[in-house]
């Protein structure tokens, strides 16, 4: 969810004392979503002892964000900090929680970030926390298949306890009119969101038409633009692009902006973690891609 994305620069340790992925006899596991907004993955999960609680599973968020209606039932000590929300910042807390799971992911002494998520976003109000990379690197993939409405985790043969996973980005490299262009893969975001001035230094022949001005999307303000020649595998892309003229300083210089997982129409997409490969099968027809990290380095946690 594209307001739900904090970013944080400079390194953060994650302080894990312990993170397990419990596993059934099988490789993997399978748990049912509901698609709300046509793009927001959103999951039943627990932190402590609150069960069913309403979870979105975000590829483009690197820290656990926790609402604070959920922090304060569970009464959790916190410190003060702030993320960086697409040029402003916003006040948000740390805190650790004992305990949460997400179907077979299930970690302990996670540090999060803990704020009101209706400031993030508007889609956020029956939103219980968004779950970031620095959980769903426990697995060593998933797979978001929006025609069963199944996330599908893959776990390796041996046990995974004790598994302190990475939170950096998830980076896909595409072809796009003779050119490249570096994206963070986000399942919680609708579309295709573009740095202006990187596109500039990094593409600078990328032609876009049909461009709209001032156009607002949340809290951002920006331009519409329709950009063809997109290649994802063997499938070219005409696709509605969201741009914004300011980077954050959070991000590295080599990104170019976020690819929203939904804004594939995709049958299912699958994020493999062991190999950094995008996978994914359109509606139309089934394919098979290796979209890979490119050479650049993984941006820092994540905020918007």
């Amino acid at each position: 969810m594209r307001h739900l994305k904090p970013v944080l620069g400079g390194s953060i340790a994650l302080a894990m004392a312990m993170a397990i992925a419990a596993m059934a006899q099988s490789k993997h596991q399978d748990i049912p979503f509901e698609l709300q907004h046509d793009y927001l993955v959103v999951v039943k999960g627990s932190v402590g002892q609150l069960g069913n609680l309403s979870f979105v599973i975000d590829t483009g968020t690197t820290h656990t964000m926790l609402d604070r209606r959920i922090a304060d039932k569970l009464s959790l000590a916190r410190h003060p900090g702030k993320v960086l929300n697409f040029g402003r910042h916003v006040d948000i807390e740390w805190a650790e929680i004992a305990e949460l799971q997400v179907g077979p992911l299930k970690t302990g002494n996670l540090r999060v970030m803990v704020g009101d998520l209706k400031q993030f976003s508007q889609f956020a109000d029956a939103v219980d926390a968004i779950i970031g990379l620095d959980v769903l690197r426990m697995s060593r993939g998933m797979r978001i298949d929006y025609g069963s409405r199944l996330v599908s985790f893959k776990f390796e043969a041996e046990s995974v306890s004790a598994r302190i996973p990475v939170s950096q980005a998830f980076l896909v490299r595409l072809p796009v009119q003779g050119q490249s262009m570096l994206l963070i893969v986000d399942s919680g975001y609708r579309g295709i969101l573009l740095y202006t001035d990187r596109l500039r230094r990094h593409l600078p022949q990328l032609k876009l038409t049909e461009v709209i001005p001032h156009v607002h999307q949340g809290n951002m303000t920006g331009e519409t633009a329709t950009l063809s020649g997109l290649h994802v595998g063997a499938v070219d892309l005409q696709a509605s692009v969201f741009l914004i003229p300011d980077v954050p300083d959070s991000i590295p210089v080599d990104i170019d902006g976020y690819l929203g997982t939904a804004a594939l129409n995709a049958k299912w997409v699958e994020l493999d973690f062991a190999t950094n490969t995008l996978r994914l099968a359109m509606n139309s027809f089934a394919i098979y891609r290796g979209g890979r990290f490119g050479d650049a380095a993984p941006p820092p946690a994540k905020q918007r």
